[in-house]
């Protein structure tokens, strides 16, 4: 929702036909409900913003119905823990799709000869695949005794969340580093704070061109999870009730760094609505 609403906000000020379009093609969308109750009685510029942080959480609101795609939110590749190693190396640890949906999606989001549902679902799917890519975890599954098929991207392995002081999944500590509320407005403002501290002048942006850059993405997020997420400085236990505290620094990096990843994905996002609409402004 962050990201989204990054996105939102440059597009709104610098093109604002896409916006326009993203909206109108949000309104076809099939799974209607999940949109209204979003939106709720918001209207003009609010009611696009909400509309577009809603495309970014669908995949995950249509979880367990006919629309949900358990495999499209991660691309994972083994890292092995290397102070304790598995017997042997898994001949196959859960990889995942993220990358073909990916592609998938962008190839129906942009194509103007597809109905406006099928555009609609495609571009939610396009929303919430950027973001998740950027996250470290959605990259890697580490391999070890303890977990010698792979910890699915830290979701078997545990730590003290450290605002809540309860055990959370490392795969969990990393997503909601940033912002763990679902509230529109405070998504809206966590993108304005994190727009004026990592400005997009910060990163090296370039014109989106192919589907192919997503696997950039990914490679970005699985040295980040290899250097930082299951570097040195991590400590997490295999079980909730000894999940340890964080050192200070594992904290203070651990939150630098998804800060400037959702960022990221928000202007990276903007990039992509730009190609898959570039033709229809």
């Amino acid at each position: 929702m962050v990201s989204a609403a990054i996105a939102y906000d440059e597009l709104s000020a610098q093109d604002g036909r896409i916006v326009e379009r993203v909206v109108a093609l949000a309104e076809k969308h099939p799974d209607r409900g999940a949109f209204e109750v979003a939106i709720g009685r918001a209207k003009g510029e609010e009611r696009g913003r909400r509309i577009f942080l809603e495309l970014a959480r669908w995949p995950d609101d249509t979880r367990g119905s006919i629309h949900d795609h358990p495999t499209w939110h991660y691309w994972s590749r083994p890292i092995v823990d290397k102070s304790s190693p598995p017997a042997k190396l898994p001949e196959d640890v859960p990889e995942g799709a993220a990358y073909e949906a990916f592609a998938l999606n962008l190839s129906v989001a942009s194509d103007p000869r597809a109905s406006a549902s099928e555009r609609a679902v495609a571009l939610a799917w396009i929303f919430h695949l950027v973001g998740d890519i950027h996250q470290p975890l959605h990259s890697v599954s580490q391999v070890s005794k303890r977990f010698p098929e792979g910890d699915r991207g830290g979701s078997l392995q545990f730590v003290l969340d450290p605002v809540a002081a309860e055990p959370v999944s490392l795969h969990w500590y990393w997503d909601d580093r940033v912002s763990r509320d679902g509230e529109p407005e405070l998504a809206m403002e966590r993108a304005e704070d994190l727009m004026r501290r990592v400005p997009r002048s910060q990163f090296r942006l370039q014109p989106f061109k192919s589907a192919t850059e997503f696997s950039v993405w990914a490679r970005e997020s699985y040295q980040l999870a290899t250097t930082l997420a299951y570097g040195p400085d991590l400590r997490a236990s295999d079980s909730a009730k000894t999940a340890p505290e964080q050192p200070k620094r594992y904290l203070d990096e651990s939150l630098q760094v998804a800060e400037q990843r959702l960022t990221l994905a928000g202007y990276r996002l903007t990039e992509v609505l730009r190609w898959a609409f570039r033709n229809e402004r």
